[in-house]
């Protein structure tokens, strides 16, 4: 057999089929940077209620990119729920938040917004360092902006209203005197921003109702009745007893101090001396799997 059929053979395809096969296998070890560039992002909106369109779930995902690349050591994600199976909205985040790896770095920090369509309820749960950042007072303007959006069916629009104040306050970094207290998952009350038409015009007849029965009363009980059978000193003997004579009294204070003692436990300022007022506070509760999340909830 010559050189020339031996190259073109069954031998031949061979070598060059094993060639690509060890060229695959071994390629990466000495060009990393190639998988990096191969690899896909990580999906981090989870639409299992079907809420996003591919455009919007798209903007989604970029929004999400571009935070994970301005803070790489938060992660954040948005999570629809359709069927929390029998759970409440911070148990099914929190315990999606860990089946699914969410969350970078050592503390595996970063936050979660669900929109539970099952509980009816916005909840942001937060692990880590990111639960520094996004303390009780935070947490409640983050759902103040997607409250409105999201109870108008627009889940998109909220989504966004919440990635875009959680980037402000990643952007401001940790309150001074933030501190963490464990206790129970919180639901906020959603805040109204105006008054129904009914709600003004109730409040107006109670009150009118309330000043006039005070009016009433008051002019009732000063009234002079005049009456036939009453004398003219009976009539003029109320005056009598509304003279008022003035008296001097010295209170002397000499010698007299004022001893001034921070109460423990008040909340007005913390080791060290930095306030710790409830606006810095991050309160945390446990989920299934052992972690202290932080976040909060809205019912829509």
């Amino acid at each position: 057999m010559s050189k020339r059929q031996l190259l073109s053979g069954p031998a031949a395809r061979f070598l060059f089929s094993l060639f690509i096969a060890l060229s695959v296998l071994f390629l990466p070890a000495f060009f990393p940077g190639g998988t990096a560039l191969a690899a896909e992002a990580p999906r981090r909106v989870f639409d299992e209620a079907g809420l996003f369109d591919e455009g919007e779930t798209g903007e989604l995902e970029s929004a999400i990119a571009e935070f994970r690349e301005n803070w790489p050591s938060s992660d954040l994600a948005i999570l629809t729920v359709d069927d929390a199976e029998g759970k409440t909205a911070a148990e099914y985040a929190d315990d999606f938040y860990d089946s699914r790896e969410i969350g970078s770095g050592s503390q595996s920090s970063g936050a979660l917004l669900s929109i539970d369509m099952d509980n009816r309820e916005i909840w942001l749960s937060t692990l880590g360092e990111t639960a520094g950042v996004l303390t009780d007072s935070r947490v409640e303007q983050v759902l103040d902006d997607a409250y409105g959006p999201v109870s108008e069916g627009n889940y998109a629009k909220g989504a966004l209203a919440a990635i875009s104040r959680i980037e402000a306050y990643m952007k401001a970094g940790v309150p001074a005197g933030q501190y963490s207290s464990e206790g129970e998952a919180k639901t906020y009350q959603a805040r109204k921003r105006s008054l129904e038409w009914y709600e003004i015009a109730f409040a107006l007849a109670v009150s009118s109702a309330a000043a006039g029965a005070v009016c009433l009363t008051t002019a009732n009980r000063y009234k002079m009745k005049e009456e036939s059978r009453q004398s003219l000193n009976y009539r003029m003997a109320y005056r009598g007893s509304s003279e008022f004579h003035f008296s001097k009294n010295k209170a002397n204070l000499i010698g007299r101090t004022v001893a001034r003692h921070v109460i423990a436990g008040s909340g007005m300022a913390g080791p060290g001396g930095s306030h710790r007022g409830p606006g810095n506070r991050t309160t945390v509760h446990r989920s299934s799997s052992g972690r202290m999340h932080g976040g909060g909830g809205r019912k829509f």
